[in-house]
């Protein structure tokens, strides 16, 4: 696979999961989807995130401004924290090396 079709199936599969995730919400059907599926989602979508961070050197915004709600950040980011092992502090401390 060519780095341009890579990109052309990247933004294939993330609307197509996008449109899952809005489905299954909507229905109410969260048992169908594994707690494992969710994990390694996020795993993968969080590696890209940083690589391209790292490569381009530059932070941009993970998500639009209105993509998650208050609630919906704050549990994702207090879960992130707990399976790193860090706490507000260290990330304290990495907020102000990035910025």
């Amino acid at each position: 696979m060519t780095t341009t079709d890579n990109g052309a199936a990247f933004g294939a599969a993330s609307a197509t999961i996008a449109r899952a995730v809005e489905d299954i919400i909507a229905s109410r059907d969260l048992d169908a989807v594994g707690e494992a599926d969710i994990a390694n989602a996020i795993a993968a979508l969080g590696k890209l995130y940083a690589a391209k961070v790292e490569r381009m050197d530059k932070v941009f915004p993970p998500v639009t401004t209105d993509a998650l709600t208050a609630t919906q950040t704050v549990i994702l980011v207090s879960e992130l924290l707990r399976a790193a092992d860090l706490n507000v502090f260290d990330l304290a401390m990495w907020f102000r090396r990035v910025s």
